[in-house]
């Protein structure tokens, strides 16, 4: 039993490592995945920006070749003004000739406002374009980093599973079955602890002169009344 409780702290060390590695196994996923996101709601902007540029330069096209067939169609008026046989026919050329100037002038002037805000939102595309080119190599790089690192993670834990299943053979079955119990339910899987200045590794409640003795025997599993886990004694306790 003694050596079985002792192999228990080499196989509680290997677990802590192995927590450890699950940990950035699952951090360094969600950070790259983060990232993705952040680009792809950047990139998102980017092609938003593109679109209004976009769909500005068409409706001034249309404003445009409506402009000119509004300006033919004023041309056509004006050239009836001097072939007009009545006062009367004469007034209503004029009344639409009017309001074809008006149609025109308003043209213009949405036309006018279109490339303002053309010239401005392309501007402003052209900024964040620069600005997404900087971010997206920054975050890529950020990525082939983390990438890296989690592969380098899997190889390790790859080592340290095989350390695992070779240190589990040298512990008790009866001790291994407590141990793996007490493991899940216990504070961040430490499920075994060396007593150190007569407190229990795990939560550091000072121990009772007897129990530290029971401990010390090693003959049994002895557990921290306070927090559940298996105490261990070591020489340098």
């Amino acid at each position: 039993m003694q050596e079985s409780l002792l192999r228990l702290l080499n196989l509680q060390r290997i677990d802590t490592e192995l927590d450890k590695l699950k940990k950035v196994q699952s951090d360094y996923p969600e950070a790259i995945s983060d990232l993705r996101g952040k680009l792809e709601t950047a990139k998102q902007a980017v092609d938003d920006k593109k679109q209004q540029v976009a769909d500005l330069e068409k409706a001034r096209r249309q404003l445009e070749g409506e402009l000119e067939t509004i300006q033919a169609d004023l041309k056509k008026h004006q050239d009836r003004l001097y072939e007009v046989k009545t006062n009367r026919e004469y007034d209503a050329l004029q009344i639409e000739i009017e309001v074809l100037r008006n149609r025109a002038d308003e043209n213009e002037t949405i036309i006018l406002e279109g490339i303002e805000r053309y010239d401005e939102l392309n501007s402003m595309l052209e900024e964040e374009e620069s600005a997404y080119k900087a971010q997206e190599a920054d975050f890529l790089g950020q990525i082939r980093d983390l990438q890296n690192r989690l592969d380098l993670v899997d190889g390790e834990a790859s080592g340290w599973r095989e350390k695992r299943m070779a240190a589990e053979e040298q512990v008790d079955r009866p001790v291994l079955s407590n141990y793996d119990r007490i493991r899940g339910v216990v504070r961040d899987g430490v499920a075994v602890v060396p007593i150190g200045k007569g407190s229990c590794g795990g939560c550091f409640r000072q121990l009772p002169p007897q129990l530290r003795v029971e401990v010390r025997r090693q003959d049994r599993i002895i557990r921290c009344e306070n927090c559940g886990r298996i105490l261990v004694w070591r020489e340098e306790a």
